[in-house]
């Protein structure tokens, strides 16, 4: 659970300094990552944990579509 939460934090680190065109793709990354990281997690009954993953993943969504999405495009 934690190597796939840390892979999705790389992911995330990395669009900020990614090319445009490799942005949606790191936020892609880190969103699976951050699923994988969840089911485990809901598999051990780790409920804090997968309710922690899910609004991680909420978060990025959002950071990705207030600052890399481009609109109209």
């Amino acid at each position: 659970m934690r190597d796939f939460e840390q892979r999705a934090e790389a992911a995330y680190a990395a669009m900020y300094d990614a090319a445009s065109h490799n942005q949606k793709d790191l936020k892609d990354d880190a969103l699976f990552y951050l699923t994988r990281a969840q089911e485990i997690a809901e598999a051990l009954g780790l409920v804090d944990d997968a309710e922690r993953l899910k609004a991680r993943a909420d978060n990025i969504m959002g950071v990705y579509n207030s600052q890399f999405r481009y609109i109209g495009r």
